[in-house]
């Protein structure tokens, strides 16, 4: 070693050795790596309160891609089972054939059954002396004869005493009563002074030029009521809806109500087993 440096450690080595008899000497590289020279451990203060400094490893851009795929394809593998799970999505349990779109669901009445009423046997007949007519019903039923004549111009509720009734609770009912019409009365004057109070609707009453015809032993009669709902006070069923028809023969008019648990093909049913009689009927 040259230089100030080098004196001061030549003087060094040629100077006395210190108290532990030490005395410096050239250190070079190869006595170092073989251990000559002793080793000392040197302290370092503590430092307390200082700031740690992190280096954070920078993320590649690849990595962030990586993880969005990841996710995108989790959420869509769940999208496809949930919807392989659905009614009509062609999954298991699905009967829709593949490429078939299901038939809209024919929209129904809230009173309609879903299904045809099952007409039992009409084994029975009933003749009505006062009202002039007679009429099959099925055994069981039972028969309330009416004892008042129908009242001009008057309403006919449930149960009036000039009704002739035949039902069975909880079932159905068929009502039929009949007046003379007036000297010289026509069916539109008539048909022009009749209402129902309670009844409203093109299905229950309206306009009578839209009421359909329905045949009642060789008669072109009025469905003025189809399938509408009976007042609750009124009901013989749970499920209560009601029919009328209005039929003119022989100088009369007859009123034929039928409700409950029933249909047209119901009704129809029994009025296909009426039989008028007006000329017997009294007054």
């Amino acid at each position: 070693m040259t230089g100030p440096l080098g004196e001061l450690e030549r003087s060094l080595r040629a100077g006395p050795p210190d108290e532990d008899g030490y005395r410096p000497r050239p250190l070079t590289a190869s006595a170092a790596l073989a251990g000559d020279e002793p080793t000392r451990t040197v302290s370092r203060p503590r430092v307390i309160g200082g700031t740690a400094v992190r280096r954070d490893r920078a993320t590649p851009p690849w990595y962030y891609l990586a993880a969005v795929l990841v996710v995108a394809v989790s959420f869509a593998a769940l999208g496809i089972i949930g919807i392989r799970n659905q009614p009509g999505a062609g999954g298991p349990g699905s009967p829709s054939p593949s490429g078939a779109s299901p038939s809209p669901s024919p929209q129904t009445s809230s009173s309609s059954p879903t299904a045809s009423i099952l007409v039992p046997p009409l084994t029975q007949t009933f003749v009505s002396r006062r009202n002039g007519f007679s009429v099959d019903y099925p055994d069981g039923w039972t028969v309330t004869s009416a004892t008042l004549s129908w009242p001009v111009n008057d309403f006919l509720p449930y149960g009036h005493p000039a009704l002739d009734t035949l039902a069975r609770p909880g079932e159905a009912r068929l009502m039929v009563a009949s007046q003379a019409l007036g000297q010289g009365q026509t069916e539109d004057e008539w048909l022009a002074a009749f209402f129902r109070p309670y009844m409203g609707g093109p299905a229950c009453g309206g306009d009578r030029s839209t009421w359909p015809r329905l045949d009642v032993d060789g008669v072109s009669g009025y469905l003025d009521m189809a399938d509408c709902p009976v007042p609750i006070d009124s009901r013989i069923s749970d499920r209560d809806v009601g029919f009328d028809v209005l039929v003119f023969a022989g100088g009369r008019v007859y009123d034929i109500g039928f409700d409950g648990d029933v249909d047209l093909a119901y009704f129809k049913a029994l009025l296909a087993t009426l039989r008028l009689d007006p000329s017997n009927a009294v007054d």
